[in-house]
């Protein structure tokens, strides 16, 4: 099937949005970044949902008190007796679209912005005349424990054919750029890749003193800090060899006694948990133990204001797709020192923002080694890359290039838009 051409239409109305579920999940907050974004600017945002449950919802997202939410197909369970869950989730992106088409007004453009089955992008392009922006977020593939560039996700022949009805198909990071190419080779349009904004809701509050999240931390403690789910491609071993190594390259006990290596993350999975406990045995077992601490819980304030008290962001993973600890790191100012593969070569640029390193702890000890041995360099690895992440990876300019892309399509931007700049959450 081609793709449907839409007539341009002359102003816009309505953003209106197709999620199945609101929670706490990472494609939740990437949804709500685009919501939050085009309600900042002032256009009129429609979210159509399943279920939204407001104890349950991300809590720093307080516009959401501003913005109209509709619900359909809140009477489909989830699954049915622990089975068909895909079918499930099909049939409320079914009623969900079918809601949008009944109530929409008449002669209305809207731009409609979804992450539901691909059959609702089917409905829509068949009884609207909207512009329809589909966000790809394999959910299918990112709880895998091997979730990579290199997977692939196998669509049905209709997800193969309907995908193309999009205008626009939006991923969060160039990695899953790659996976949405590998998995539809025979779509030509080039999939559309916006980081999410992470300086937003509760990331602009101020932070806490470190000794509240780690009480035995020392005023003159210089913090290594490795953050992210604690998962084997995660490579927290990678950056323990390497701290490990460090220890032995300063001949300086008194400097490296005030050391200390800080990995956390959240364990909410068995997998997660295991691999936790793996963690603390294996390390309980090395000399530098104590100067080791693991933190299994990390709201986003303990978070914020462990890379606050950051000296260096150590960032070991191999193969992972979303970037959100760099980009945290880079939005406070701290040097980064990541791995030649996974996101963060796409991210930093070497020596400049950010340090990478092949993924082997003796040579991650030596570039640690010459960070901690040139304080100037830090602060101007640091300097570049906040520099780096207001001018590309901001909410400012998050907002700047979804303007882009509605424009792209002849969508006039609402007229507050031309007056009001991009404000923080």
């Amino acid at each position: 099937m081609q793709d449907q051409i839409h007539p341009s239409p002359p102003d816009i109305s309505q953003i209106i949005f197709l999620h199945e579920k609101l929670a706490k999940r990472k494609c939740d907050r990437f949804l709500l970044n685009l919501a939050l974004a085009y309600h900042q600017m002032g256009h009129k945002v429609v979210l159509y949902t399943s279920q939204y449950n407001r104890s349950e919802t991300i809590d720093d997202f307080k516009f959401l008190d501003k913005i109209k939410i509709r619900y359909s197909g809140w009477w489909i369970p989830n699954s049915l007796f622990g089975i068909f869950r895909g079918k499930m989730s099909i049939l409320k992106s079914i009623c969900l679209a079918l809601r949008m088409v009944f109530s929409r007004q008449k002669n209305a453009s809207n731009l409609i912005i979804l992450d539901t089955s691909i059959i609702a992008l089917y409905i829509l392009n068949l009884f609207t005349h909207n512009r329809l922006l589909y966000v790809e977020s394999f959910e299918q593939l990112r709880n895998q424990a091997d979730f990579c560039e290199h997977s692939t996700y196998s669509p049905s022949l209709l997800e193969a054919k309907f995908i193309k009805l999009a205008d626009e198909i939006v991923v969060e990071s160039d990695g899953f750029a790659e996976v949405f190419k590998r998995s539809f080779p025979a779509v030509a349009k080039e999939p559309v890749i916006i980081y999410p904004a992470i300086d937003i809701g509760l990331w602009n509050e101020d932070g806490i003193k470190i000794q509240r999240i780690i009480p035995d931390l020392m005023d003159n403690t210089v913090v290594f800090l490795s953050i992210g789910k604690y998962k084997r491609s995660t490579n927290f071993k990678l950056a323990l060899n390497a701290f490990e190594i460090l220890l032995q390259l300063i001949a300086d006990i008194e400097t490296t006694k005030c050391f200390q290596l800080v990995i956390a993350g959240n364990c909410k999975t068995l997998e997660e948990k295991l691999y936790y406990q793996e963690m603390v045995s294996t390390t309980k077992e090395r000399k530098c133990a104590s100067q080791v601490s693991f933190l299994n819980k990390l709201p986003i304030i303990h978070e914020k204001t462990l890379i606050m008290g950051a000296a260096v962001a150590i960032h070991p993973s191999k193969s992972d797709l979303q970037a959100d600890f760099i980009l945290k790191a880079m939005s406070l100012g701290k040097p980064i020192v990541a791995t030649t593969k996974g996101i963060a070569p796409q991210l930093l640029q070497n020596k400049v923002s950010g340090i990478t390193t092949e993924p082997d702890p003796n040579a991650m000890a030596q570039v640690l080694r010459k960070l901690m041995m040139s304080p100037h360099l830090q602060s101007f690895i640091g300097d570049v890359a906040k520099e780096v992440f207001q001018k590309n990876y901001s909410f400012k300019s998050f907002c700047s290039k979804l303007s882009e892309i509605t424009f792209k399509h002849g969508i006039e931007a609402a007229p507050s838009i031309k007056t009001l700049k991009a404000k923080e959450a």
